[in-house]
């Protein structure tokens, strides 16, 4: 049985990313961006989030190589 003071959430993988995309907007000080972003491992052991956050102008950000990215930067969020 549900606790009536409890919110329960369930979310998609697609969910997550634009939930995560948003953040990493509302935190990048610019009007109009563009935003890439992929989760990479397993769950409970080495899940992550690579993002790109862009000016809205840079299309070529789309063709960012993520997985290229992971490997080579370390983590930097702000948490």
């Amino acid at each position: 049985m549900m606790d009536n003071k409890r919110k329960y959430f369930k979310y998609n993988e697609q969910d997550i990313l634009k939930i995560l995309s948003d953040y990493l907007h509302a935190n990048s000080n610019s009007e109009s961006i563009n935003s890439q972003a992929i989760l990479l491992g397993e769950t409970a052991k080495d899940l992550r989030l690579v993002a790109v956050i862009g000016d809205g102008e840079d299309e070529d950000l789309f063709e960012t190589d993520l997985e290229e990215i992971d490997k080579k930067i370390d983590f930097n969020g702000s948490y």
